[in-house]
């Protein structure tokens, strides 16, 4: 990809506006790996895939190895209060699975107030052996079969792991995350709205997700994939500064969609972020957070 002089100085303002001090060339490079290995994906079989999603992303941390920026302040704030919004549905007896733990920094606080803590990635490059402790397992799996028994996990959770999926095996992995919940179980799936984006590398490029990042979905997309696979109750939730997680009526966020889906983009965005960062901290379109009860 041949990006012109004066892109490049766009993006580096745009960079420095942001925070991000990566070299443009780097953050360019990153973009066209990302775009070449999405189409790999996307036009790979179900049985290429199995294998695709380890080799892409274990290739993706070897080359960039800055991504994530894992240790950053602003990140272990945001993880602090995610864990913190949660604790009302764990306990001492909690078995618990996050789908796409990454360096397991959430699965190790989730790890200090329950019984055991699953953390499946499909990166051997991401996973942090020394993360594991007793009651905190690392378990790599191929993005498709989680490797748990039926009806085992009290609470299963995944931030940022949806949208990397192809389209076509969402509702296979939102079964697979029903099929090892215990009844009354619950799956609490953080992702980016598509309103919002692109929220991948690409969104420094396009007006679409380009990169790695599928598919990003809107609340009622969501909604209708967790009732399809079974779940019985389905909400939206919110994490307020008052109290913790917040249970919403997902048919709030559904229909504000409904509102500004016809908008142009510019102005659907810039709605988007201006409803993310209302007041109420209960109604957002900031990302898609979807709790399934089974």
């Amino acid at each position: 990809m041949n990006v012109p002089n004066l892109d490049r100085e766009r993006l580096e303002k745009i960079l420095r506006k942001e925070g991000v001090s990566r070299p443009v060339d780097e953050v360019i490079a990153q973009y066209e790996y990302e775009r070449a290995a999405a189409q790999r994906l996307l036009h790979a079989s179900r049985e290429e895939r199995r294998k695709l999603y380890s080799e892409v992303y274990d290739n993706l941390y070897r080359q960039f190895s800055g991504l994530g920026q894992y240790h950053s302040p602003k990140r272990r704030a945001g993880l602090q209060r995610c864990f913190d919004a949660i604790k009302p549905l764990l306990s001492p007896l909690t078995r618990f699975a996050e789908v796409g733990a990454g360096d397991c920094e959430f699965a190790k606080m989730v790890a200090s107030q329950v019984k055991t803590v699953y953390a499946l990635e499909v990166s051997f490059e991401s996973l942090q052996e020394e993360a594991n402790s007793d009651n905190l397992v690392l378990m790599h799996f191929d993005g498709f079969e989680i490797p748990l028994p039926n009806d085992s996990i009290d609470v299963a959770y995944s931030n940022q792991v949806l949208e990397h999926l192809h389209p076509e095996d969402a509702i296979e992995h939102l079964q697979e995350v029903y099929r090892v919940l215990k009844p009354g179980g619950y799956y609490l799936c953080i992702t980016p709205h598509r309103f919002r984006g692109p929220s991948d590398v690409s969104r420094y490029f396009t007006r679409e997700a380009t990169a790695l990042h599928l598919k990003e979905y809107t609340y009622k997309e969501l909604y209708q994939k967790f009732r399809q696979v079974g779940f019985l109750k389905v909400w939206s939730y919110a994490l307020t500064q008052r109290m913790p997680i917040h249970f919403v009526p997902v048919i709030f966020n559904i229909a504000i969609e409904h509102m500004i889906a016809p908008l142009p983009y510019p102005l659907r965005k810039m709605m988007t972020m201006a409803i993310s960062y209302s007041s109420s901290r209960v109604i957002i379109l900031s990302q898609v957070s979807i709790i399934g009860q089974k």
